[in-house]
């Protein structure tokens, strides 16, 4: 009995040699046979594998395969059938051809010990989808630590997809408080000093971690012959940034009390890097290199406290009346923005690859290998505007008939938080005949057309961009 396909003469596969498979005349209850083939050519596959190990497939119109199929070693497939005239062998003309569904793969051939042997069949991807605003790349067949032989066949990788840019930030920066308002003059029977506004601090969404908090200066409390200074604001993070706390009133001296400085706004965050290498290849395929994403804007500092006011403690200041008390106390400084998250790094553009080899050993015999464009890398995401800062408090006030004492003074506003770099640009795809870890592969045998490069995805700036693609026949990854 002769399974193997012969160009020499017309030649009709026996129904004893394996497995028979129709897209357009078979169906799922089929038996497999020439008369009742299956529909599936994964299921045919499955099947062959418990018998000869041979499966036939049809070809010609209305008999295009449209899914993934996994073929494990010991099985071989023979494409290239005219199953409308008694399954006669029309591979030097007419392929069977195998597609799927955009993203996937449609043959794996993967397994030891054996080999995954395949002649006349047309395995092509579909091009790269960016539907779910992910890479998606075009890669037609991949070979999984085994043994491949393929004869007469064509994979055939389309264009992959545009790499997405990079994505905005989800949530604003934290709404940065207002300062407090600080204690009213006299309102301390006692004689006791008169609180300044407290502080008032923005965590900017990180509880817990002190390095990005912004805080408004306390007030300057006030006493009866005095008022203390205002305190500056946080964070202090270069010499430029001075004490920006209002004085208080001086004991003996006519100058009232001043108000606090508002708060140093910051500089924007650092772009992130963009994307440099060549990426990786899996069992899952293809994976490009994203942009970084930009650095976070640093919080604005916090305003300065208000100074504090002296009080009731000489003959010509009361408080309508009484004497012997406290002074108006300062309003704390409002709170600085939040820096704004750095834009997010562009995704990489999908690849366009005929064939990925990893750990195989590949044998050719008149294929031909066809990639097409590589998807451009995503833009870099512009980074978030940074919060702006908080209002000050205002200074505490004196008691209707009073004499001789003021209001204290206001605290300064917060500053405004930078805002965040701009993200690195993607990288961009490939187009590459064979993409290989391992063994390298084989060029007798076999002719390879590879597409055009994509270009990497811009950056911080227009002459900033993640790498370029490569275009090769044969491309070596680690």
């Amino acid at each position: 009995m002769q399974c193997v396909p012969n160009d020499g003469l017309a030649w009709i596969a026996d129904e004893n040699c394996g497995v028979f498979v129709s897209a357009g005349r078979g169906s799922a209850e089929g038996s497999g046979t020439k008369d009742a083939p299956l529909n599936s050519l994964q299921e045919a596959v499955a099947r062959a594998r418990q018998m000869t190990g041979r499966v036939y497939a049809c070809a010609g119109e209305g008999e295009g395969f449209d899914e993934a199929v996994d073929v494990p070693s010991g099985v071989t497939v023979y494409g290239g059938f005219d199953c409308g005239n008694d399954w006669l062998w029309i591979g030097d003309t007419t392929k069977t051809t195998l597609t799927a569904a955009p993203g996937t793969i449609p043959l794996t051939m993967q397994g030891i010990p054996g080999v995954v042997h395949i002649e006349d069949v047309h395995v092509f991807a579909q091009p790269g989808s960016q539907e779910t605003k992910e890479t998606v790349s075009s890669i037609a067949a991949i070979a999984l630590s085994t043994n491949v032989e393929l004869v007469r066949c064509m994979l055939e990788a389309r264009d992959a997809a545009l790499g997405a840019n990079g994505a905005p930030p989800l949530y604003p920066p934290a709404v940065a408080p207002a300062g407090l308002a600080g204690g009213d003059a006299c309102s301390r029977e006692d004689g006791g000093d008169v609180a300044g506004g407290r502080t008032v601090r923005n965590d900017c969404d990180t509880t817990g971690d002190l390095s990005d908090d912004s805080v408004g200066g306390k007030g300057g409390d006030g006493r009866m012959s005095e008022g203390y200074d205002g305190a500056s604001g946080e964070p202090r993070v270069s010499a430029d940034d001075e004490r920006n706390g209002g004085h208080g009133h001086e004991a003996g001296e006519t100058a009232l009390c001043d108000p606090g400085d508002p708060g140093k706004s910051r500089d924007a965050g650092m772009p992130g890097a963009d994307a440099t290498g060549r990426g990786a290849i899996s069992a899952a395929g293809y994976a490009g290199v994203a942009g970084m994403t930009g650095g976070r804007g640093m919080p604005g500092q916090g305003g300065g406290g208000g100074g504090g006011e002296r009080g009731a403690s000489e003959g010509s200041r009361n408080c309508g009346g009484f004497r012997s008390r406290a002074g108006a106390g300062g309003g704390s400084g409002g709170a600085g923005g939040c820096g704004g998250a750095g834009g997010r790094g562009g995704l990489p553009g999908g690849a366009s690859i005929a064939l990925v080899s990893i750990d195989a050993v590949l044998s050719f015999n008149e294929v031909i290998l066809k990639s097409a464009k590589g998807g451009n890398g995503g833009n870099g995401g512009e980074g978030q505007q940074g919060g702006e800062g908080g209002a000050g408090g205002p200074g505490g006030t004196v008691p209707m008939n009073s004499e001789g004492i003021f209001a204290g003074c206001a605290g300064g506003s917060g500053g405004r938080g930078g805002n965040g770099g701009k993200g690195g640009g993607g990288q961009g795809g490939h187009s590459l005949g064979i993409a290989f870890l391992g063994q390298e592969p084989p060029t007798e045998g076999v002719e390879i057309y590879h597409g055009t490069v994509g270009r990497g995805g811009t950056g911080a700036s227009p002459d900033r961009r993640g790498a370029d693609g490569v275009a090769m026949d044969v491309l070596g990854f680690n």
